[in-house]
């Protein structure tokens, strides 16, 4: 009998996706929509390096268009190992580094590379939350640390030590989505010294590595003792506003992983978007890229401390982390939640609806993100962020 798959009906619509949709409605219906869902860069790319980027096109058309080797253009891995060589005194060499389609692609290539069906793999959760459907998507069993905000959304290092006796792997980010908040450098060389002695894989997801306000990223190489288990999975997402184009890579010092996940990479989509991977050249090559940082980041930090202080004054009775890094706050409402006796999904659906605030529900980042709003800052200016919330407030009946 005809049907779908058990391995599609396994993955729940998610309900940020129905959010999504439903802002875009309500825009076509007419209505205003202040959009705090988007996790993606709030101004656009650099204009120079667009301009190169098409000059360069026009000129070299059959180059920009074909296909690249599986592992991505020679030119872009040697200018991120340089980049990386750089920001954080590593030396990876090119042939270490694959290109992907994005973040997740990485994300799904060292996950398959890395794991079989039924391992077990670590969360600190609330987190990203493709990493669960990833999970099930690969027939892969979940273990997880809860994160709160009274500890800052840091994991607590016994659970993680518990815990990494029974997992294959441990995947998680820093900077964070969608608490935005950076691993302490304990919790960093607890999870380094316990994978490199029980040789547990660390994929380490570093797409926000750049958004940092206050103080710095977190670079896993000082602190692991056997670099062979890490695995670093970035994004030209964030750090060149490029997140359509699709554009990702990976890193380890594995050798044998290295040419596992280029024969995986050729199966599950052949090549990255090659003329993104010419445009990703000419932002390290030229410069652009700390150009662009340069320009956003202080831009970001003034979003940052508008949605903070609204949070603080719109929403007194929310516990909230003042990020040093990412996108994203992430208030946790339950006060407000458990006298209006609904859920943080009912209440994102009810703040579309009726005020055209649109925000995602903490819930749908794990288990310690409900009651929650992960509520985005870096894409609309400090007025709009501070209207956005004081609707909520309005909602939530404190304004």
């Amino acid at each position: 009998m005809t049907g779908v798959s058990r391995r599609s009906r396994a993955i729940k619509t998610s309900p940020h996706r129905v959010l999504v949709a439903l802002a875009d409605q309500l825009r076509r219906s007419g209505r205003r929509v202040i959009d705090f869902t988007a996790g993606q860069p709030g101004l656009p790319p650099d204009a120079s390096a667009l301009a190169e980027f098409i000059e360069f096109v026009s000129k070299n058309t059959f180059t920009a268009f074909r296909y690249a080797p599986t592992q991505g253009l020679p030119e872009l891995r040697e200018e991120i190992s340089a980049d990386l060589r750089k920001y954080g005194g590593v030396d990876v060499p090119p042939d270490n580094i694959v290109v992907t389609a994005g973040g997740l692609d990485g994300i799904i290539l060292s996950l398959y590379a890395t794991t079989d069906p039924n391992d077990r793999v670590l969360l600190l959760e609330p987190c990203y939350s493709m990493y669960w459907d990833t999970l099930t998507f690969l027939g892969l069993e979940a273990e997880w640390c809860s994160e709160s905000v009274d500890t800052g959304f840091q994991p607590s290092v016994d659970c993680i030590l518990d815990k990494m006796k029974r997992v294959k792997a441990v995947l998680f980010a820093s900077p964070d989505n969608p608490t935005s908040r950076v691993i302490s450098r304990e919790v960093a060389k607890a999870i380094a010294e316990e994978a490199s002695r029980r040789g547990v894989w660390i994929l380490y997801d570093v797409a926000y590595k750049h958004l940092v306000y206050e103080g710095g990223h977190v670079w896993f190489e000082k602190y692991v003792e056997n670099p062979d288990v890490l695995v670093n999975i970035g994004s030209f997402s964030k750090d060149i506003a490029i997140p359509g184009g699709r554009l990702g890579y990976v890193y380890t010092f594995n050798k044998e992983l290295a040419r596992e996940m280029v024969k995986l990479k050729g199966i599950l989509g052949i090549v990255a978007p090659v003329p993104m991977q010419w445009l990703a050249t000419l932002y390290l090559r030229k410069g652009y890229k700390e150009k662009y940082l340069e320009y956003v980041i202080p831009i970001y930090r003034r979003r940052r401390d508008a949605a903070y202080e609204a949070v603080r004054k719109y929403l007194p009775r929310a516990r909230v982390v003042k990020p040093t890094a990412s996108m994203y706050v992430f208030p946790d409402l339950s006060s407000y939640l458990a006298e209006m006796k609904v859920g943080d999904l009912d209440l994102a659906v009810k703040l579309a609806e009726e005020k055209g605030v649109v925000a995602l529900p903490g819930s749908i980042f794990g288990p310690s993100g409900a009651n929650h709003l992960r509520i985005t800052f870096v894409t609309n200016d400090e007025k709009t962020i501070e209207e956005g919330v004081r609707l909520i407030g309005e909602y939530l009946g404190e304004a």
